[in-house]
């Protein structure tokens, strides 16, 4: 039996087992893995070519320059910016020796900083002058560091243009300068102080002034100036409570006792600036040494006292003579009148009246006559009138004065003249004066028993010695420096025993220190006292 041919082929076609076509397949699926890897390094070219353009836009328009040298200084790489700046096509510096375009005062600078950074492998820093193709000097600033590629060691180095940081520079420091000639020029002290309150700068009058070193001054906060003289209450209050509230204060007062210099009394200008170059506040603090016009107010203000004072005066002394002398004169007059007995007889209780009304009223012209001639001598209205007088005739004169008060009270007056000393230039008025006030003075502070009072003179060289000495009650030690005081009575019991106003001393010595003389006194309490006064024979001061 033949077999069909269709059949037969039909049958070995689906024989063909699928081991058959896996061949086609895999490289069906191997083709597109192939084009998918095709498409990812494509892709990936893409990516590295837009970056490798990135970060070549960024190396070459980078806002500094780039360079990279070899170990002699050759150009080996530039970006736009580097070339760009010495005004040269990058292509042209390739090779060149960077020294090229340095000016001849940095090349030594630049050298040097090279072997640095070969040598060190750290980054190195410094500044130096180049000049461009147009012969323009721009001031730069070179930061290096050594990086190793292949086998050759290169130096890398960012190249920044300082002109413009360097000029303002130099235009703070001519500014700073011209600042502080202008300070030094101002007579106050001056004080700049940063917002921390040390001090930046000071003047010349400030540490004359203050007696301080700019050692001891700049850097300093204001307070620790020398060895902390500084740390005043009111200074703190100004510059840490006022001045932040305000820009400017004018006209603080501060009074310090410093250990150097002793009292200041000063007035303080504050101002606040802020300061652009340095970018910060400053304050600039203006003191005013006020030591001397407070002493001439207060000068000033004691001597308008003193002028309302002695018119005050002047008027009540006026009054004094004119409304109480002159009508108390004529009571002393009408009481002599009726002492007398001229106008008719007097029993014994009108005698005794009259006689009280003649004594008091004598004693009281008296104290207003002391008070006259006080205020005379004070106000330097008393004249002098020097001439040549006796000094026996003067005693004597005074002798007859105050012979019935002596007697009165016991008193033997005694006398004793040096035969070498009988005349004085002196004021005749004057002299008299003293001797009475000595005199009555001696008697009033007798004791009760009585005693002796003796004047002697006696010529030392070219002055006349003259004392009064006394047996009377004496003096303390401790109350003698009070003697010559005005309105002084030694204790409160001889003020209530003894009558007077204490100006007889001060008057006498007054008119002492008038002749160019001295006065003093020797006392013993209990036992008496001598009171002694030179005089210039010749009427001449003592030097």
């Amino acid at each position: 039996m033949k077999k069909n041919p269709k059949l037969a082929k039909s049958s070995t076609k689906k024989s063909q087992t699928p081991d058959e076509d896996f061949p086609i397949h895999e490289l069906r699926v191997h083709q597109i893995e192939l084009e998918m890897q095709n498409e990812e390094l494509r892709r990936a070219q893409k990516e590295l070519e837009e970056s490798r353009d990135r970060y070549s836009d960024l190396y070459d328009f980078a806002p500094v320059g780039y360079f990279s040298f070899d170990k002699n200084g050759l150009i080996i790489e530039v970006n736009l910016t580097g070339a760009k700046k010495l005004g040269v096509e990058r292509n042209f510096l390739i090779k060149k020796p960077f020294s090229l375009f340095i000016s001849p005062g940095s090349k030594d600078v630049f050298y040097l900083h090279l072997r640095q950074v070969f040598r060190t492998g750290v980054r190195q820093t410094c500044n130096l002058k180049v000049v461009d193709k147009k012969g323009v000097q721009l001031d730069v600033q070179l930061e290096s560091l050594s990086v190793q590629v292949g086998n050759s060691v290169h130096c890398r180095t960012a190249m920044s243009n300082i002109t413009e940081s360097k000029l303002a520079e130099e235009v703070a420091q001519e500014a700073r300068i011209y600042a502080e000639s202008i300070i030094e020029t101002v007579r106050e002290p001056l004080v700049v102080l940063d917002e921390d309150l040390k001090v930046i700068s000071a003047n010349h009058s400030f540490y004359s002034t203050f007696e301080v070193t700019p050692d001891e001054t700049v850097g300093n906060l204001i307070y620790d100036i020398g060895n902390r003289q500084w740390d005043i209450p009111a200074l703190r209050t100004l510059l840490e409570e006022i001045l932040p509230k305000n820009t400017q204060f004018n006209n603080y007062e501060v009074s310090h006792e410093f250990q150097t210099i002793g009292q200041k009394i000063m007035l303080l200008n504050a101002r606040r600036i802020y300061q652009e170059v340095i970018g910060t506040p400053i304050i600039l603090l203006a003191i005013e040494d006020i030591t001397e016009r407070k002493k001439l107010e207060l000068l000033h203000l004691e001597n308008e006292r003193l002028i309302t004072a002695a018119k005050a005066r002047s008027e009540f002394l006026t009054i004094m003579n004119h409304e109480l002398r002159t009508p108390l004169t004529s009571v002393i007059g009408y009481s002599i009148i009726l002492e007398g007995k001229t106008q008719g007889e007097l029993n014994e209780k009108q005698g005794f009246f009259v006689d009280n009304i003649l004594k008091s009223s004598k004693h009281l012209l008296d104290l207003i006559n002391n008070f006259l001639g006080l205020a005379k001598t004070e106000a330097g209205k008393q004249e002098m009138i020097f001439e040549e007088i006796s000094v026996p005739d003067a005693i004597n004169e005074i002798f007859e004065l105050i012979k019935e008060n002596a007697i009165g009270h016991d008193i033997i007056l005694r006398k004793k003249f040096d035969p070498e000393m009988l005349s004085i230039r002196a004021d005749r008025m004057a002299f008299k004066q003293m001797l009475f006030n000595m005199l009555s003075n001696a008697i009033k502070f007798s004791k009760k028993e009585g005693g002796v009072i003796t004047v002697s003179t006696k010529r030392e060289n070219d002055m006349v010695k003259i004392s009064v000495a006394d047996t009377g009650i004496g003096i303390k030690e401790e109350d003698i420096p009070r003697l010559f005081q005005k309105f002084e009575q030694l204790d409160s019991g001889i003020s209530r025993k003894y009558d007077g106003t204490g100006l007889g001393l001060a008057i006498t010595k007054q008119l002492v220190d008038m002749h160019g003389g001295k006065i003093w006194v020797e006392s013993k309490y209990g036992e008496g006292s001598n009171f002694i006064f030179l005089l210039p024979i010749g009427g001449k001061k003592i030097e």
